[in-house]
């Protein structure tokens, strides 16, 4: 039997697989929010994004009040204390604390790290994983994510129990130790960090890493975010079921690649005509 040939059909197919695609890139560019994994190896203890800002706390007094991240933005009210089985990087150095009770004399009940321009990328060695820690992210009087760790303990597996750093090595084997990559998704983008916690345990972080720049936009930079993917965030809404996955710029190459083959597969059928 001869196949009869039905050119407004494939018109219309192809005209449905543009569509289709338009209808997943727009679904995509409008779940803004953030994406957090960790790193992939245990032990890790910086980012391994490049053309990032970064601070290691060490070196500096116990600030009376706000510090200055230069070039970055200020932190409002800080507590920065030496290296212990809870925190410090490489086990030297100091380490931020947010937390009611510790230290005692320079407990403060939040922490606020404002920045200077607006940032799409955030990173920090999450210690002593406490899941009472609370982070909050604003654009303005905008909240973009709020979020505890419960769900980050949870996710982490074992192997990264206990302190990595030579001078504490495997002390405090109850809680969990990584780096932690926090990526703006489509568009979304920061100004302002808070860390709190629920109870008097404390917040321990360090080696905070900060960039303008959304994954993906830098020559070289290509694929999903790097890092185990853990949640997505959006507001108060938390997704633990995701995949780190190209930025939206990805997505629409892919869209005009694909259009541009389905034009000239038209203009083709148009002259055998």
């Amino acid at each position: 039997m001869q196949r009869i040939e039905r050119p407004h059909m494939r018109h219309f197919l192809a005209i449905s697989a543009i569509g289709t695609l338009s209808l997943g890139w727009a679904m995509t560019a409008n779940a803004g929010g953030i994406l957090l994994t960790y790193a992939e190896d245990p032990g890790r203890q910086i980012s391994s994004l490049q053309n990032t800002s970064y601070i290691t706390f060490d070196n500096l007094p116990n600030p009376d009040g706000s510090l200055t991240w230069a070039g970055v933005g200020t932190y409002d009210d800080v507590a920065i204390i030496n290296a212990n089985k809870y925190g410090g990087a490489d086990g030297t150095g100091k380490y931020l604390v947010q937390s009611t009770s510790v230290p005692p004399g320079g407990a403060v009940p939040t922490t606020t790290l404002t920045l200077n321009t607006p940032s799409s990328y955030f990173g920090l060695w999450w210690s002593a994983g406490d899941p009472a820690n609370r982070l909050t992210f604003y654009n303005g009087a905008s909240l973009v994510a709020d979020f505890t760790t419960a769900t980050l303990v949870n996710v982490l597996p074992n192997s990264y129990k206990g302190n990595p750093t030579t001078p504490f090595l495997d002390q405090n084997p109850g809680e969990k130790y990584a780096f932690f990559n926090i990526y703006g998704q489509d568009g979304a983008t920061w100004d302002k960090i808070i860390f709190g916690n629920a109870n008097p345990s404390g917040f321990e972080s360090d080696n905070h890493t900060t960039r303008v720049e959304a994954w993906g936009t830098l020559p070289g930079e290509s694929g999903p975010e790097p890092g185990v993917a853990v949640m997505k965030v959006e507001g108060t809404n938390v997704n633990t079921n995701v995949v780190a996955v190209p930025e939206t710029s990805t997505w629409v190459m892919g869209f005009l690649a694909l259009g541009a083959v389905i034009v000239t597969a038209l203009r083709r059928t148009k002259s055998a005509a």
